[in-house]
């Protein structure tokens, strides 16, 4: 990564980000479709409201095990055999290749004025499909910048898993239909394994965030002074527990009607698979849709998670809990996002307990709106009243970003976000995201 540090005007960098953007901007309308789209035939926005957000129908298709909701996929894509499973002849409908993050910073605070050119910090390509109408995979490998000193790394990404559809192991069908006075579809129970993101089944899941970059003070860890099991720094801002980016486990949920029921364990916090304490975490969770007429769509969740000896402060092994409520909202093209998390730690050492604020909370709250059908607008607010040591600090965040799609999977945004509080300063990024 390139970096300046100097004194310079604003002015200067915020014309050339316009310029770049600009540039952008004017190319020649076409449009890609990645492996699913490739797959079945359909439009990337089939399953989003725009990249990376999902629509009701993308939901559904997450929940089927990524297959067309009410389908049995098996039965009308040709496959070949691989041992007892099947698999896609054609290599396009299982590879996909990711690039994004941002490509120019201007960031300002006090006396420092700093101007830098990362890159994309994350390149990845994955492999995702079905082995057969039950079984279904996913698995991501990335290059990326892995911290703050600026080292970079390849190897298996934030997920990587299996689903499998428990009834259609055994029966064939992918969903049930029970008669009690009026018809209630159930679909699954479904079970993931592996390096896994719980709250993609959340009202607002982690990663699937139209703001990219910034991290949602909601989802953060927000105690200072805390390491990992293992002894590793953990960031204020990091995404961890339920709202992680990729951490083992096993995750079973079922859809009834509107409503999805949701359990899992646990490995923890950066825990190898040999987990040192022998503990893991469990959580569950409940959503409720709603809406489905007249434009207007959405759903409400909440959720537990009970981490057992999973982070240190100082050589003692603490527990953590986590409970958060969450919501969407989308009517025609706006949508709304927000989600409310506490934190409290639990054996903390008694030396400590009196200079360390064992409760933190986090807030969330973020509208998109599309204003074409290339050009998303979006507005997002965070706080953070952190926990932990004496020198802990709480912050927030106020971001605007726009995002231009030269093409339903290929996008350039370019975004400002103020801090406030917590580290006063502002930063001004220019970035794509691209999916093939």
């Amino acid at each position: 990564m390139i970096k300046v540090t100097h004194t310079i005007t604003r002015r200067p960098i915020i014309f050339i980000l316009l310029m770049i953007m600009t540039i952008f901007m004017s190319a020649t309308p076409s449009f890609a479709l990645p492996a699913f789209a490739r797959k079945y035939d359909l439009s990337c926005t089939s399953c989003h409201t725009k990249p990376p957000r999902l629509n009701a129908f993308g939901e559904a298709f997450h929940m089927a095990g990524f297959q067309v909701p009410m389908t049995s996929e098996g039965e009308i894509r040709e496959k070949r055999r691989i041992g007892r499973v099947f698999s896609e002849t054609n290599l396009l409908d299982i590879f996909s290749v990711v690039a994004r993050g941002d490509l120019a910073r201007y960031a300002s605070g006090g006396q420092r004025r700093e101007f830098s050119l990362p890159f994309p910090e994350n390149i990845g390509i994955y492999l995702t499909g079905t082995f057969t109408d039950a079984i279904s995979y996913f698995f991501e490998f990335e290059h990326e910048r892995q911290d703050d000193s600026g080292n970079i790394g390849f190897g298996l990404g934030k997920e990587a898993f299996v689903m499998m559809n428990i009834p259609a192991l055994f029966s064939g069908d992918s969903h049930t239909m029970l008669s009690h006075g009026s018809s209630l579809t159930v679909h699954g129970p479904m079970l993931m394994a592996g390096k896994i993101d719980p709250s993609t089944n959340f009202s607002y899941p982690t990663n699937r965030q139209i703001i990219e970059g910034i991290q949602s003070y909601a989802f953060a860890s927000k105690f200072f002074g805390v390491t990992t099991a293992d002894y590793k720094p953990l960031a204020v801002t990091r995404p961890v527990l339920y709202n992680t980016t990729g951490s083992p486990g096993i995750d079973l949920h079922a859809m009834i009607g509107k409503a999805i029921i949701q359990g899992g364990i646990m490995e923890g916090i950066n825990a190898n698979p040999s987990d040192e304490n022998n503990k893991k975490d469990f959580y569950l969770m409940g959503r409720m849709d709603f809406g489905g007429a007249s434009y207007i769509s959405g759903s409400l969740s909440s959720f537990g998670y009970f981490g057992y000896d999973t982070a240190r402060v100082q050589d003692a092994l603490v527990d953590w809990r986590r409970i958060g409520i969450g919501g969407n909202l989308k009517y025609r093209f706006l949508d709304l996002y927000g989600a409310y998390v506490e934190d409290t730690l639990q054996n903390l050492p008694s030396a400590i307990s009196s200079d360390f604020d064992k409760n933190a909370a986090g807030f969330t709250v973020e509208g998109d709106y599309l204003t074409t059908d290339r050009l998303l607008l979006s507005l997002r607010y965070d706080h953070l009243r952190s926990g932990g040591t004496s020198e802990r600090q709480d912050g927030s965040i106020f971001t605007l970003q726009s995002r231009y799609y030269l093409r339903d999977n290929f996008s350039f945004y370019l975004r400002n976000s103020t801090t406030t509080e917590f580290a006063s300063k502002n930063l001004i990024a220019s970035g794509l995201s691209f999916d093939f």
